[in-house]
Order: C-alpha cells, then structure tokens, then sequence
C-alpha cells in the first residue's frame, strides 16, 4: 500500500499527479502530511509541491476538463472528509489517464465520489449564506460565530463581501480557529489561537430581540413541523443563531 504525504491544498494534489505519471507511481491514498498516521503495510512517499511541474499538470486538465476543474478540485479539498485529497487526486487522474472530461461518467467511483464530495461542500456553502448570523460590535465591524461541517470560510466570504458592500466584517469558524476579514473592499483569512473579544453595539441586543420575536411570531405553534424544521435547518447549527435559542 501507497500513500502519498502532500500539503493539503490543491498544489500538492497537482504535484502529486506529476509524480503519478512521471515515476508511474499509483497510491492508494493521498494524505496531508500534516495529520498523517502510520500505517502498517504502509509507503509513506513524500511529496514535495514544485510549481513549475504542477503548472504542466493544471494546463493539461484545464485542456482536457474545462476551466472549471480546478476550482471543483479547490472544493472537493475543502470536504471534512478524510478521503478528500485521495478523491480529488483520483479524479484528476482519471481525467488525465483519458485525456478527456469525465465529469458525466459517474458509473466510475473515482467520478462518483468525486461528485457526491463537491456537492456536499457546496450545499452546505449554500445553506450558511442564508444561515451564518452576524452581530454589529461597538465600532461598526459585523462579527459572525459557525462551526461547519466542511472548510467553507473562503467559499462563503465572496458572497458576503458582495452581499454587505463596505461593511467591515469577520466571519469565524470555531471548530478550526480559522477567521476572514473584510476592510469592505478585499478578504483575508488567517488562522488563529487567540480567543474573540466582541463587544456588541448598544442597538444590538434591541435587533436580537426583534429578530426572535419575529422568529416566533411568524410560527404557528399547532402546526409545528419539526421534521421539516430540523430538515431546513439542522441542529448542529443553531448554536449560532440566536432568534432559535429557547
């Protein structure tokens, strides 16, 4: 068994490609060297990211896939699950093994798996820009707590960026202290260990309340659907979201 020990961003998966097909080297696994865990049985090839091979590789599937593959492959990578580098990895493969675009052959696996994993990102990507709630500080800047599933924090910011012009803003994703900052003209993500300091406006607590009486007034207590509720939005999230707090 092979694994290929990469960084966890879409240039090692494009520099672990080169290496596939110039050494002809199949792993079994593509793993972020960062959280790797021996295995026994286990090859552990480390990878290194060179951008100059991995430039040959990107121009290939842009060539043969469309330009969008890239972009796919960025948000198969930003999946919790622990197979996504191995999936993205397969998919370009087989892309490049074909020499053509297989995006509609979703009876191969490598297709398969690949299309369940992108989606699953962007629906949830979908779900926390209607979802993610923010709260004005005391100086103006918008500051907004989630813990998702997946790695979205980048994919949601451009909309928000869009959506609240030049409002400055932070969103902050608990589970992997990662955060992104807008100035109202341009984005910056960072992680970090440092714990928020957020002091709410005096106005905030006046749009908290209307906003939950809203929330409540709008329901009809006979006729509650908590399947559908819990359908539209999922438990996990409502810690977040202050108008479903009992």
């Amino acid at each position: 068994m092979k694994t290929f020990l990469i960084d966890n961003h879409v240039n090692g998966v494009l520099s672990a490609l080169f290496i596939s097909f110039t050494e002809n080297i199949i792993p079994d696994t593509v793993e972020d060297r960062r959280v790797y865990q021996p295995k026994i049985g286990s090859v552990a090839i480390d990878v290194v990211t060179d951008l100059k091979s991995l430039e040959r590789v990107k121009s290939a599937l842009v060539r043969y896939a469309g330009d969008d593959v890239i972009a796919l492959m960025r948000v198969c990578i930003k999946s919790c699950s622990p197979s996504a580098l191995t999936v993205a990895f397969n998919y370009a493969h087989l892309i490049l093994s074909e020499r053509k675009d297989v995006s509609e052959m979703l009876s191969l696996k490598a297709v398969s798996d690949f299309s369940y994993t992108v989606q699953k990102v962007l629906h949830e990507r979908h779900i926390m820009t209607g979802f993610l709630r923010f709260s004005e500080s005391e100086r103006g800047v918008l500051y907004a707590q989630y813990s998702p599933d997946n790695d979205i924090t980048d994919l949601i910011a451009p909309h928000f960026l869009r959506r609240l012009g030049n409002t400055p803003f932070i969103i902050h994703d608990v589970k992997r202290n990662v955060i992104c900052m807008s100035n109202g003209t341009s984005l910056k993500s960072m992680v970090t260990d440092l714990p928020p300091t957020f002091t709410p406006s005096e106005k905030e607590k006046v749009m908290n309340d209307l906003w939950k009486r809203y929330y409540n007034e709008i329901n009809i207590k006979e006729r509650k659907n908590l399947r559908q509720q819990n359908h539209f939005i999922p438990r996990r999230y409502r810690k977040f979201a202050f108008e479903t707090w009992e």
